[in-house]
C-alpha cells in the first residue's frame, strides 16, 4: 500500500463532508490533536483496516473520543503516564460509556512493545521528542504494526529532520496540500495555535498545525539499526541544547 501526500489529500477532498458529520457535536478539548489530524490519521489507517488502535499520551482525552467514534467497531486501548494528573477527571467523564475504549495507566516505552500485535495502529502523543520517536521506532522494528503516528514533529524540530533523513515513505499532516482541505475542520482550535502555523487569510504558512508524522510499515527499513541512531541523535541534541540555552 503506497502512502503519499497527494493521495490522502485526494482522500480528503472526497471524504471532508462525511467526516464533518461523523464527528459533529464534538467540542475540542485543549491540549488535544487537532481535528484536522485526526482526519489525516483518519484517512491513513483506512488504507491498512487497523485491528486496533493503541494510544500513548490520553490527557484529557480528545484524541480517545475521536478514535472510539471514527472506529467503533474495533478495541481502542488508550496510555496515559500519570494517574495523578487532573486531565484524567476530564477524559473519564469525556469516555463514559465507550465499552471498547481501555483506559490502563503506566509507562508506554515498556507497556507498548509488548502489547502491539500485528495489525495494531498507534497514536503516540507521548512521550515527546526524541523519546517518542525512539518508542515509534521500537515498535515498528517488531514487525507488529502497520502504521505509527508521532505527534508534535512539525517542520524544523531534530526529530521530523532525522525523519526525513532515515525513514523513507513517512508523511505529515502539517502539508499545505493536505491543509488547504482539512482546516476547516480546525475553526474551534485556531485560538491555541501559534501564528506561523496558521493560514491568515488564503496565505499559507510554511506547515499548518502541530505536525503528526505517519510512520507505515516497510520491511526494507532498518528500525533497529535507526533505534541507535536516534538514541545518539537525541543525546547529541539533548546536549547541544543545553550548551546554547542562556546560563
Amino acid at each position: 500500500m503506497t502512502f503519499d501526500t497527494a493521495s490522502i489529500s485526494a482522500d480528503a477532498a472526497r471524504q471532508l463532508r462525511d467526516f464533518q458529520a461523523r464527528i459533529a457535536g464534538i467540542p475540542y478539548e485543549r491540549k488535544g490533536v487537532l481535528f484536522s489530524e485526526m482526519f489525516f490519521l483518519y484517512l491513513c489507517a483506512q488504507r491498512v483496516a487497523p485491528r486496533r488502535v493503541l494510544e500513548s499520551g490520553r490527557a484529557r482525552g480528545q484524541s480517545t473520543l475521536l478514535l472510539s467514534v471514527l472506529f467503533p467497531d474495533i478495541p481502542i486501548v488508550s496510555l496515559e503516564h500519570d494517574p495523578g494528573s487532573p486531565d484524567v477527571a476530564v477524559a473519564n467523564e469525556r469516555l463514559r460509556g465507550r465499552e471498547r475504549v481501555d483506559l490502563r495507566f503506566g509507562d508506554a516505552t515498556r507497556i507498548l512493545p509488548a502489547e502491539v500485535r500485528e495489525g495494531d495502529v498507534v497514536l503516540i502523543d507521548g512521550p515527546k521528542g526524541f523519546r517518542g520517536l525512539r518508542l515509534a521506532l521500537r515498535l515498528l522494528a517488531t514487525g507488529r504494526p502497520a502504521l505509527v503516528f508521532v505527534h508534535d514533529c512539525g517542520v524544523g524540530i531534530a526529530e521530523r529532520s532525522f525523519l526525513d533523513r532515515h525513514v523513507p515513505g513517512a508523511i505529515y499532516s502539517d502539508s499545505i496540500e493536505f491543509a488547504r482541505i482539512a482546516r476547516v475542520l480546525d475553526a474551534t482550535c485556531w485560538a491555541g495555535m501559534p501564528a506561523d502555523r496558521c493560514f491568515e487569510g488564503d496565505r499559507a504558512p510554511l506547515a499548518y498545525g502541530y505536525g503528526l508524522a505517519c510512520l507505515p510499515r516497510n520491511p526494507a527499513v532498518p528500525y533497529r539499526w535507526l533505534l541507535v541512531r536516534a538514541g545518539i541523535d537525541g543525546f547529541l541534541h539533548r546536549h547541544s541544547t543545553a550548551a546554547d540555552a542562556p546560563q
